[in-house]
């Protein structure tokens, strides 16, 4: 299954190992290579899930935790409608000056659909 636009898609959350990448690093800005974030858990009952980054020279490193209120229904996700009305908060680039990333650039990875390393059926 190929990426699908954050902006049109469906369902209503997105859960661990699903992949959000980003057109370009947020460290650097436009221009740079793509950088993809995985959704993860960080085991903390008092906050929501967070995004690491998976790929680039920050890989391994957490970029953000979202707050509880990421949560649709008290489930472990990370809501869709949340992450779109909250996203020029959470995803800038710059340093001086921050600017978002424009949401419409947004592809998003579920994690049933892709492969780190191709499989050998």
């Amino acid at each position: 299954m190929e990426p699908v636009p954050l902006m049109s898609m469906r369902n209503d959350a997105l859960w661990c190992g699903d992949v959000i990448r980003l057109p370009f690093n947020y460290a650097t800005g436009p221009g740079s290579a793509p950088v993809d974030l995985m959704v993860y858990d960080p085991i903390d009952v008092g906050c929501g899930l967070g995004v690491m980054t998976v790929t680039g020279g920050k890989a391994g490193r957490t970029l953000s935790i979202f707050p509880e209120a990421s949560c649709p229904g008290g489930t472990r996700s990370l809501s869709l409608d949340w992450l779109r009305a909250n996203w020029d908060t959470w995803f800038v680039y710059g340093h001086n000056e921050l600017t978002p990333i424009p949401i419409s650039q947004v592809v998003v990875l579920k994690n049933e659909c892709y492969e780190i390393v191709p499989r050998k059926d």
